[in-house]
């Protein structure tokens, strides 16, 4: 097929001739929801919370930063690890261009998320909150599920994933889905030695064992940087390198941030 797919049920159709294997891929440690519709785009990273179950202060600031949280009964964390997300979206047809003015990793994500409800949750109420407009925290819902663990280069890691993960969707929702205990593990940080991600960052931004921003943002601005459209200190992590984005979804990514950046004026 040629150019772009013309619907989301064209997409699946697709993506389950060329992409998805014959049998299904074994469930990682995040993937806690059995939803054809959400894995089969590579959203295989899942945590849900009942909202009424958390502690009052995560309540409090939830309920802050989205007073409608209060209308439902959980929230549910979505996200991918590895690659197979990138390869459902390049799927669609959507154009992927570092200086486009939409969001199509965005708009995969929510009608992916909004099948995902309306077909197998039907008549349930809910609300996607992230992408939008409210201000919630990834990193802390992140941290609530065991997914996150700081790394020097600022980037949450893991042991099943790496640093290969990012969040997609948070959704408010009236369903009955069980509870995600929090996933209890180790950084991987922790026991390596060598730490590349430091020695090999060409800016020397992670020198003093802190991350510096400016320093950072000031190299890639550089005309020779290594860094325009990558992290080099991300990709010398070797936690779960098999899980690797390809080099065409971190220049992406990176070449996105790169084009906020490049309006900076840094001091």
């Amino acid at each position: 097929m040629n150019g772009r797919v013309g619907s989301l049920a064209e997409w699946r159709l697709l993506v389950t001739i060329d992409v998805l294997p014959d049998e299904p891929q074994a469930m990682n440690l995040y993937q806690t929801i059995p939803s054809t519709v959400l894995n089969n785009a590579g959203l295989n990273c899942h945590a849900v919370f009942d909202i009424a179950a958390l502690t009052p202060e995560v309540r409090e600031l939830l309920t802050v930063r989205c007073p409608q949280a209060a209308s439902y009964r959980q929230l549910i964390l979505i996200g991918h690890g590895g690659t197979a997300f990138w390869q459902a979206l390049q799927a669609t047809g959507r154009a992927l261009k570092r200086n486009e003015t939409g969001h199509p990793v965005d708009e995969f994500t929510v009608e992916t998320v909004q099948q995902f409800l309306q077909t197998e949750y039907a008549g349930i109420a809910y609300e996607i909150v992230y992408p939008g407009s409210y201000t919630v925290s990834l990193q802390e819902l992140g941290k609530l599920a065991g997914w996150h663990h700081p790394s020097p280069f600022m980037v949450g890691i893991n042991a099943t994933f790496g640093s290969w993960f990012a969040y997609r969707a948070v959704v408010l929702a009236n369903t009955d889905l069980p509870a995600t205990k929090t996933v209890q593990t180790e950084s991987p940080c922790t026991s390596c030695s060598e730490k590349p991600c430091i020695s090999n960052c060409p800016a020397h931004a992670l020198d003093d064992g802190q991350f510096n921003l400016i320093t950072c943002v000031s190299y890639r601005q550089q005309t020779d940087s290594l860094c325009k459209n990558t992290c080099i200190a991300r990709t010398s992590c070797p936690v779960a390198s098999e899980h690797k984005y390809s080099e065409a979804q971190i220049n992406y990514h990176y070449g996105r941030s790169m084009t906020v950046i490049d309006g900076l004026k840094v001091v």
